[in-house]
C-alpha cells in the first residue's frame, strides 16, 4: 500500500482544500498523472500522483482541508512508482531514488517546446537552477515529475555556501507580532458568518504580519501621462483588441527599467542582511472572486513592451479562469497594484513579503495645471502613484529618486522602447 499526500505548493502553504477529485476508488493512476484539484492560499491547481497503482481509498473528501503532508488517498502500490509521497518543494535530502544520481546529464538536451513537466517539477527545477531539458522524465510519455527533479538535485555536487555573519539584532521581530494574539470579538446573534477561504486566510495572515513587522513609509508623486496616452494610441492603432497595450503594461515596463537602476527596491530583508535579487520579476495584482492574486511577469526589465503586455494578458486570463499554476505566483520581487479602473485617485498599498516595495497606481484624471513657469492654465492627464517601501532596506531619498525615475520614463515613454 502507498499513500498519496497533500503536496506543499509554496513555502508558506500549511494546508490545502480538496476542490474536486479527478479519480475515484478503483481507478488506476500513473505517477505524474493528475488526480485532484486543490485550492491553496494562492491558487486552484491540479495535483499529480507521486505513485502508480490502483486507488483503494480516498480519505479527504471534496470540500475538506488537509494539512501539508497529510494522507488524502491510498493506492495498492502495484505500480512502479515511489512508495510514498513527500510534500516538500525542496528535497535535496530525499531518500535514495531509483533514478541514477547522474540523471541531470544522462538525457540529451531537448528543445524548450518538447519538454513535458509537471508544475511541481517546473517549480523545483527553477528554485534549484536546473535545466529541465537535461533531466530524463519517468512520468507518462516522458513527462518530468517531482521525483526526477529530486533525484537530479540529490545527484549534483553540493555547492559550498559562504559563511555569513551572525544575524543582525534587528532581525527578530517576535515582540512586534504579539498583538495578533488578541482575542477577536464573538459573532453577533443572528449574524451571517462567511467562512474564510484559504486565500482569504493567507491574505489576512501575511498582510497583518507585513504591517506589524515591516516599517512602511510612503512616497507619492504625480505624473503627466499625456505622452503615454499618445504613444499607446499609436501603438494600438494597427493591433487587434486582444493584442493592444494597456496603460498598466506601460507602468509595469517602466517599473522594470527603474528597478534595474535601483536594486535596493528589488531586494528582500533576510536574516543575514539585505538580499539583492538577481532578477526583476514584477507581480501584478489581479482581483478575483475569492480575493487577490499577484501573478509574476518574470524578467520584466529585459522584456519588450509588447512582451510585457502579452504576458500580462495571459496571466490575468489564467487568474480569472482559476487556472494559475504555482509557478505563476512565485519569485516576484516587486508589485504593481492598480485601482485606477475603479476611479481611485490614490491609495497606500501594503507590501507583500518577502518583497520590500509595492507601487499603488491611481486613475488617470484630466485636471487643470499651470504650464511651466507661466500663469497659463492648461488641461493635463495626471496619474498619482504611491510607493510603499521597507525602511529597513531603503530610505526616503532613494525611494523619491526611484519614483522620479518612473515619472521620467512615463513622461518620455519612447525611452522604454530603446
Amino acid at each position: 500500500m502507498a499513500d498519496i499526500t497533500m503536496p506543499k505548493m509554496g513555502f508558506d502553504m500549511t494546508e490545502g482544500l480538496i476542490v474536486r477529485w479527478l479519480k475515484k476508488v478503483g481507478d488506476v493512476v500513473n505517477k505524474g498523472e493528475a488526480i485532484a484539484e486543490i485550492e491553496t492560499d494562492k491558487v486552484t491547481i491540479e495535483i499529480e500522483s507521486f505513485v502508480s497503482g490502483t486507488i483503494t481509498e480516498i480519505l479527504a473528501g471534496e470540500g475538506s482541508r488537509t494539512p501539508v503532508g497529510g494522507v488524502i488517498a491510498r493506492t495498492d502500490g502495484s505500480g512502479s512508482g515511489v512508495a510514498s509521497a513527500s510534500a516538500a518543494p525542496v528535497a535535496p535530502v530525499a531518500a535514495a531514488q531509483p533514478v541514477a544520481p547522474a540523471a541531470p546529464v544522462a538525457a540529451a538536451p531537448r528543445s524548450e517546446g518538447a519538454i513535458k513537466a509537471s508544475p511541481i517539477a517546473k517549480r523545483m527545477a527553477k528554485e534549484h537552477g536546473l535545466d529541465l531539458a537535461t533531466i530524463a522524465g519517468s512520468g507518462p510519455h516522458g513527462r518530468v515529475v517531482r521525483d526526477d527533479v529530486a533525484a537530479a538535485i540529490a545527484g549534483r555536487p553540493a555547492t559550498p555556501v559562504a559563511p555569513v555573519a551572525p544575524a543582525a539584532p534587528v532581525a527578530p521581530a517576535a515582540p512586534v507580532a504579539a498583538p495578533v494574539a488578541a482575542p477577536l470579538p464573538a459573532a453577533a446573534p443572528g449574524a451571517t458568518i462567511v467562512p474564510l477561504s484559504n486565500m482569504r486566510r493567507t491574505i489576512t495572515r501575511r498582510l497583518t504580519q507585513s504591517k506589524q513587522t515591516i516599517p512602511h513609509f510612503y512616497v507619492t508623486m504625480d505624473i503627466d501621462m499625456g505622452e503615454v496616452l499618445k504613444l499607446r494610441k499609436q501603438i494600438n492603432a494597427p493591433l487587434a483588441k486582444e493584442e493592444q497595450v494597456s496603460i498598466n503594461d506601460m507602468i509595469v515596463k517602466a517599473c522594470g527599467v527603474a528597478l534595474r537602476r535601483f536594486p535596493n527596491l528589488n531586494a528582500s530583508f533576510v536574516e543575514e542582511g539585505i538580499q539583492i535579487n538577481p532578477h526583476v520579476n514584477v507581480s501584478i495584482a489581479v482581483a478575483v472572486d475569492s480575493g487577490l492574486v499577484a501573478p509574476v511577469i518574470t524578467d520584466t526589465d529585459a522584456r519588450t513592451l509588447g512582451s510585457v503586455a502579452r504576458e500580462a494578458k495571459r496571466l490575468i486570463g489564467l487568474a480569472r479562469d482559476g487556472k494559475l499554476g504555482a509557478e505563476n505566483l512565485q519569485g516576484g520581487t516587486f508589485t504593481v497594484s492598480n485601482l485606477g479602473m475603479y476611479g481611485v485617485t490614490s491609495f497606500d498599498a501594503i507590501i507583500t513579503p518577502p518583497q520590500c516595495a509595492i507601487l499603488a497606481v491611481g486613475a488617470v484624471r484630466r485636471v487643470p495645471v499651470f504650464k511651466g513657469d507661466s500663469d497659463e492654465v492648461v488641461a493635463a492627464n495626471i496619474c498619482s502613484i504611491t510607493l510603499s517601501a521597507d525602511h529597513r532596506i531603503t530610505d526616503g531619498a532613494e525611494a523619491a529618486q526611484f519614483v522620479a525615475d518612473i515619472k521620467k520614463l512615463l513622461e518620455n515613454p519612447l525611452t522604454m522602447l530603446i
